[in-house]
């Protein structure tokens, strides 16, 4: 082997705060048209403003007061350290908030964006530093990696940038591991990655695998049984090091129905969606489109994450790379996972082996092209003209495409430049993918030349990162959505505005306007209407018995008002703004009695019909014929307030009861009407408690309506607790009762609840498909419920030993490190970078350090014997 075809050298030099800098200032600069429309916060729109800024508000309240128990404003209430650990809660970026004023917060999100894009461009930059000579181009790969369509595709979700942020350190912890024996850094970062997201870290770990076994057979990577099994080993210690977060986690979602979908037939093998591939291959070819508005290729997996663009290069380095080194083992890769992303099962492994299509993933992927991309770039004599051939075909494929026609079957016309969802956006995307070819085509003709080119390469991908940035954004927020310039003070300020404020011995709940889930949770009001997929598997449990869907939020239409009551709402507060009112879940008219239909508004149903699930305009919807009960009661600039007078407190006694076969064989509204007056139990349940409670006669279905069911509902405020105070870790009630009882608590069920009532254990029992009651005797009753995190003590037992575990590791190593091999180098590098043709035999002569030496002597034998 010539000595100049592989060397590794301990470099120096590189200026890492600069990196970072790059990185957070082409963010920054993309954000500030929206931070000036959103008055100082960084305003987006879907996930972003529906979760993204209120979960951050909410666990930083959470944090600051110690509640770190039951969280009482997420849904029903759920376990704060398992619903928020899959958001926020094991992000190093969260907890720099939590220093923050917290007025300061919402305002820090944008900074916060902006440094987690710079991270991801320094730590990618140390990765790609080891296999590219050139600094300018490794930071140039940076910054794709940094910017790629991934990455803009996911602001929309904001909590996957701190994944990517971080992830290049596991490849550069294991390298460290195998070449330099720097033993318990892999450990640590895989806890470190195990903190801040577990569903990310189960598709690392089989990305890790895939990595380790296409680099174990690489003259550069020195490994040995002895350190493969060293190297699983502080895999197990960095996994058990996360447990006081993942134990809690995994209790949590085992039983989430959205982790528990499978595949069968030929979903294994082919996608059920025939776009995907499609997809896949557009978004590596074009700019990255907006979440939830596929363009070209319309898919039901609108949020899946398909993006991969580089901005400027696209293809090119990659397509390059891997035509020209073939047997490299980064194409070798490469082809593998592409292989992985076209098959629904080999995909699914990245995601914990659920059916549902996501490419959360493609990040892993990303990072290895950019390398590849950036080698591209600094090598000497590459044809880049193939790749640019291949991607004008590809790109003349997708303008093709779009062109083909449209029959529309209910006016039987044709139509032709129509199957975009959006013409002008898709001619947008193919010129920047065009003209980006055409500038990459005369930086590479500049190389050719021999001049200077690697700079004028970084600024203008930087640039073009900038452009497609906005681009993307732009579209996403102001074309589709219109943006929001009221968000501040419609959600962030009227905090202060509020009709009533929730205090820990005055507990009730709210609802809200569709469109408005989670907003409440910046104004410490309890909602039942909560955007949030991982929450109690209970909450999922009760919704599903009624017929109401619950997967990635509880949305319960307005027409189910017997809820309110059950749920203990209080308040309804009803954007002024908002363009469209879900106001029903109903699938048919024939489903509503007459009574109902009076209540709802015949108006309202002939005019908006009812065969499906319809809207009404918050103008024409009033609020006091479709919720019994509620009256207006005052407004402040962006919402109307209508109370409760039926609102039934926390804590009702119950001496009715109905089997859930019983109730499974009611109508979805009548079903719920009966929760008013019955518990829904088991068997086992109606055995045990046969001496206190008697089964409903449900023959009489209309005294769950009209004045009937006002008049429930008024005998049930009369049986409620007098007074419930709650906190994190639990919650106390006060009840007298003329005879033994259920007490009902409209609580979603948890193992981490034990209860008490007037000093002494008692049973909870599991009612309502979901939610809790416990029995009370005569007279007064105090009723205590203490929580706990389920799993938490155990997670905790776990960490600890795994840090003690991995010092006593650390010692041990430290204590026979001299017995193993040193190689001591920080960069590998297998090619001569364009104009320094001598410089690699130049460099050996005059400054290799003797570790080196021994490297080309391993090296050389190991050739020989070959």
């Amino acid at each position: 082997m010539k000595k100049t075809n592989q060397r590794s050298y301990k470099m120096s030099g590189d200026r890492y705060m600069l990196v970072f800098l790059l990185g957070f200032f082409i963010m920054m600069i993309s954000l500030i048209p929206f931070i000036i429309r959103g008055k100082g916060i960084f305003v987006y729109y879907g996930d972003y403003n529906g979760q993204q800024i209120p979960f951050y508000n909410l666990a930083n309240d959470a944090i600051r007061d110690g509640q770190l128990g039951w969280n009482w404003y997420t849904d029903l209430g759920t376990d704060f350290i398992s619903s928020y650990s899959f958001y926020l809660l094991g992000s190093p970026f969260f907890w720099l908030t939590v220093l923050l004023p917290r007025w300061a917060v919402t305002y820090s999100m944008s900074v916060l964006l902006a440094i987690k894009h710079g991270i991801a461009t320094l730590t990618s930059y140390i990765y790609i530093r080891r296999f590219v000579r050139g600094k300018t181009i490794a930071l140039t790969g940076a910054v794709l990696y940094a910017f790629s369509g991934f990455q803009i595709f996911n602001i929309f979700f904001n909590h996957f940038q701190d994944v990517t942020a971080f992830f290049p350190l596991m490849l550069i912890a294991m390298e460290e591991n195998i070449n330099n024996h720097r033993k318990g850094v892999f450990a640590l970062i895989v806890a470190l990655m195990a903190f801040i997201n577990y569903y990310f870290f189960c598709g690392q770990i089989v990305f890790l695998i895939l990595y380790y076994l296409f680099r174990m057979k690489c003259p550069d990577f020195h490994t040995s049984w002895k350190k493969f099994f060293l190297l699983c080993f502080e895999v197990v210690i960095g996994t058990a090091i996360a447990g006081v977060i993942l134990m809690p986690s995994f209790l949590a979602v085992i039983n989430n129905p959205r982790v528990d979908s499978k595949m069968y037939g030929t979903e294994i093998l082919v996608y059920d969606d025939p776009v995907t591939i499609l997809r896949i291959i557009q978004a590596f070819f074009m700019p990255s489109e907006p979440p939830a508005y596929p363009n070209l290729f319309d898919t039901q997996y609108k949020w899946g994450s398909v993006g991969g663009y580089f901005p400027l290069i696209g293809m090119l380095g990659i397509i390059t790379f891997m035509r020209t080194h073939r047997k490299h083992w980064a194409t070798r890769l490469s082809y593998c996972l592409m292989i992985f992303a076209c098959v629904p099962i080999l995909n699914s492994l990245f995601q914990a082996a659920n059916s549902y299509y996501y490419a959360r993933w493609f990040y892993m992927p990303i990072l290895i092209f950019a390398m590849m991309s950036a080698r591209t770039i600094d090598e000497e004599d590459v044809k880049i003209k193939p790749a640019i051939i291949f991607s004008l075909v590809v790109l003349a494929a997708f303008i093709v495409q779009s062109l083909m026609p449209v029959y529309f079957i209910d006016e039987e016309t044709i139509l032709y430049f129509s199957l975009p969802n959006d013409l002008g956006y898709f001619v947008i995307s193919i010129c920047i993918a065009l003209f980006s070819l055409l500038v990459v085509g005369y930086l590479f003709d500049v190389k050719k030349r021999r001049k200077p080119y690697k700079k004028a390469m970084l600024w203008t991908t930087a640039f073009f990162c900038v452009g497609v940035l906005c681009n993307t954004m732009f579209y996403g927020t102001f074309n589709k959505n219109g943006f929001d310039d009221n968000y501040k003070e419609s959600v962030i300020d009227v905090a202060d505005d509020v009709y009533e404020n929730v205090s820990e011995d005055n507990f009730f709940r709210i609802d809200i306007s569709n469109g408005c889930d989670n907003y409440p949770m910046l104004w410490k009001l309890p909602n039942i209407r909560a955007f949030h997929s991982i929450v109690e598997p209970s909450i999922i449990e009760f919704y599903t018995s009624l017929n109401i869907e619950r997967d990635v939020a509880s949305r319960p239409p307005l027409n189910d008002y017997f809820l309110r009551e059950l749920l203990s709402v209080k308040y309804y507060y009803r954007e002024k703004t908002s363009n469209m009112q879900y106001a029903s879940g109903i699938t048919s008219k024939n489903e509503l009695s007459d009574k109902k239909m009076a209540e709802l508004g015949t108006k309202f149903a002939d005019k908006f019909g009812l065969d499906t699930a319809y809207e009404l305009a918050p103008n024409e919807v009033n609020i006091t014929e479709v919720l019994p009960g509620f009256e207006y009661v005052g407004e402040n600039a962006f919402y109307e307030i209508y109370e409760n007078k039926l609102y039934i407190p926390m804590g009702i006694g119950y001496d009715m009861y109905i089997s859930g076969d019983k109730s499974d064989e009611m109508k979805p509204l009548q079903r719920e009407g009966v929760l008013i007056k019955a518990l829904v139990l088991s068997d086992d349940q109606i055995a045990k408690y046969s001496d206190i409670l008697t089964e409903i006669d449900t023959t009489d279905t209309d005294e769950f309506e009209g004045e009937k069911y006002v008049e429930l509902c008024k005998e049930k405020q009369q049986n409620c607790s007098e007074s419930f105070k709650f906190d994190s870790y639990g919650f106390e009630s006060e009840i007298e009762l003329d005879k033994p009882q259920l007490v009902f608590f409209s609580v979603p069920y948890s193992k981490g609840w034990t209860a008490e009532v007037n000093g002494k254990a008692a049973d909870i029992e599991r009612v309502d498909n979901g939610l809790m009651a416990v029995r009370a005797e005569s007279g007064r009753n105090t009723i205590t419920f203490h929580y706990e995190t389920p799993g938490i003590k155990n997670g905790i037992i776990i960490s600890v030993s795994a840090l003690a575990v991995l010092v006593l590791y650390l010692l041990i190593c430290r204590r026979f490190r001299g017995k193993e091999k040193e190689y001591g180098f920080a960069h590998t590098y297998d090619y001569v970078s364009q104009g320094d043709a001598n410089f690699i035999d130049d460099y050996y002569d005059a400054v290799i350090s003797e570790s080196d030496k021994a490297f080309d002597v391993e090296e050389d034998k190991t050739e020989k014997k070959k």
